[in-house]
């Protein structure tokens, strides 16, 4: 063990020797790729110039420009960052930003001086090659500068610091805005890509962006390894030490609004979340029961509220990346899960939230208003596909996912789950292979091998025999013993086992608005699928009427049988 410990101090000393060399060695620009001599480092360099300064200053015949500026001043009409989620204003470069453009924008050649007749012959091109560092001239893909940093835009973005706070290294031009050299020192490069202080663990980005829940997120701490991919190279070995630049590029991005790495919003995700550096989501939405991001391209705004016209999900519809954490095993219910941090969502009542405090509220923003409609949607008596109204508590009757329903007819729940618990959607909605399906693949309703994304197989289609895995969904809360004895409906064993209807023939599992209710009662969840359950022939009244604890009648046709006022009561 002492030999061991030994070995490692000693790596770790040459490493920091290491790192300390490399540091010295570029602490001048003579030492740096901007140094375009003839003695310069890097691939582009001058044929026989040997000044260092003169490509970007000279003491006569300059532009007037500070500081002593050698070069053409850029004549280009830039493209501009856009945002809906920015609230600086940038406008065409300025200050010491135009000057780093006119070697940046790949316009005007590298030896084009203008304290010189004739350029300065270059060995290895005379412009800026095509990579990250050749911007050109569309910055719509680029971190905005030249905008102003005040205390009022820190403010109103809310997600900024002040500028009072900034740190010494990161500093505004003498206006108060912004530019290129609040981020690069062109003179020296310690940190790599000429950063003024180091971006690992997100140390430079989160100097300015001081995000809603970074700071012990997942992503912020998080040490596993970065996945293998050919067009990124991050510039460290974990998610936490590249921190933002796991997902965001300041320049060139792909992503163009919120400067993502990749165009596809869903990609900045996958690339880690399929199994290789993170949980196999994946995986996941390639079941045939999907919230498949994959889908919709284009459409996602982070400031919208959605109404429905543009159907879709993304991965932060539902997760905020910058806050979310990993949801520790939970002993009893909790309104929300840690995955969900900082994500907006939708009450009962219909108000859009910035922060939901309930699980549900996160569900709503799609399954309530905006009436996203589910394929193989059962037709049901009393339709609505608003989840909201099919939750709320005034209803006749709901399941527990917004208030408690402490039924003393509910006489069928498992050992544990007291009368009245609440429940969540993910108790039903989730994984097939997941915790609570007892299988070791992710949590979360991403995907599932059964219909409508549910947890455990149900049935709804008729004649098909009873099992506990036919009704495995209701089989979790409710004892299938119980159902089947007549504790609570002494019909329900000729039903379900004898003339092998479904649940779903019956019972509606969200809830029944009392908005659209009709002529039926509704109580415990009596919602007929009108597919299967037709009105009584005579009458054409297709109606449950409740009669009182454990008493009730219907008035229907079913299996060809027709029911008129037929009545039931607790007992054989």
């Amino acid at each position: 063990m002492k030999l061991k410990n030994a070995l490692l101090t000693a790596v770790s000393m040459i490493c920091a020797l290491f790192a300390a060399q490399l540091a010295v060695a570029q602490d001048r620009v003579t030492q740096t790729v901007h140094n375009l001599s003839v003695s310069g480092p890097g691939s582009i360099h001058a044929a026989d110039e040997s000044q260092v300064c003169i490509f970007c200053h000279a003491p006569h015949h300059t532009s007037g420009v500070r500081p002593l500026w050698n070069r053409e001043i850029p004549l280009a009409s830039y493209t501009i960052y856009e945002s809906s989620t920015l609230d600086a204003k940038p406008g065409q470069p300025t200050g010491a930003s135009k000057l780093c453009l006119s070697c940046h924008d790949g316009t005007i050649a590298l030896g084009n001086v203008l304290s010189r007749a004739d350029r300065i012959r270059m060995v290895g091109g005379d412009f800026i090659p095509a990579g990250l560092s050749n911007l050109g001239t569309d910055l719509s893909d680029d971190h905005p500068v030249s905008l102003f940093y005040t205390s009022g835009l820190a403010a109103s973005d809310r997600q900024l610091a002040s500028p009072q706070t900034l740190p010494a290294e990161v500093h505004l031009d003498a206006s108060g805005q912004l530019q290129c050299t609040s981020c690069h020192d062109p003179h020296q490069n310690l940190h790599g890509d000429f950063l003024v202080k180091s971006d690992e663990f997100g140390a430079l980005c989160t100097a300015c962006h001081r995000m809603d829940g970074w700071s012990g997120g997942s992503h912020q701490s998080s040490g596993t390894p970065m996945p293998s991919i050919p067009t990124v190279d991050w510039p460290y070995g974990t998610v936490g030490q590249n921190a933002c630049r796991s997902c965001h590029r300041s320049h060139t991005a792909g992503g163009r609004e919120r400067l993502l790495i990749f165009e596809d919003e869903e990609e900045n995700c996958l690339d880690c979340h399929n199994g290789q550096a993170g949980a196999n989501i994946l995986a996941e939405i390639d079941k045939i029961s999907a919230h498949d991001p994959r889908r919709y391209v284009g459409v996602h705004d982070p400031v919208e509220e959605f109404g429905g016209e543009q159907a879709h999900v993304e991965c932060v519809d539902c997760h905020n990346p910058h806050a979310v954490s990993t949801q520790p095993p939970a002993l009893s219910y909790i309104p929300i899960g840690a995955t969900l941090a900082f994500v907006r969502g939708v009450t009962i009542g219909g108000t859009p939230t910035k922060e939901a405090d309930a699980e549900y509220q996160v569900c709503l923003r799609c399954h309530g208003d905006a009436g996203v409609t589910v394929s193989q949607a059962i037709q049901r008596q009393a339709q609505t596909s608003n989840l909201r109204l099919k939750f709320s508590p005034g209803n006749p009757s709901f399941h527990p996912v917004v208030s408690s329903s402490p039924s003393p007819d509910t006489v069928s729940l498992v050992p544990g789950l007291a009368n009245g618990s609440l429940i969540r959607c993910t108790d039903c909605h989730n994984s097939d292979s997941g915790p609570g399906a007892k299988g070791g693949g992710p949590a979360g309703p991403h995907g599932s091998i059964y219909d409508f994304l549910l947890e455990r197989n149900y049935t709804v289609t008729d004649n098909v025999p009873e099992s506990s895995f036919e009704y495995a969904l209701c089989y979790k809360c409710h004892q299938q013993s119980i159902v089947l004895s007549g504790r609570s409906f002494n019909r329900h064993r000729l039903h379900v086992v004898n003339e092998r209807i479904p649940c779903s023939a019956c019972h509606d599992p969200h809830g029944i608005s009392v908005t659209v209710g009709g002529t039926s009662d509704h109580t415990h969840l009596i919602n007929f699928d009108t597919v299967l359950v037709l009105p009584e022939q005579t009458t054409g009244r297709l109606e449950f009427r409740d009669d009182g604890s454990f008493a009730g009648s219907c008035t229907l046709s079913c299996h060809g049988a027709n029911h008129l006022d037929t009545a039931y009561h607790q007992g054989p």
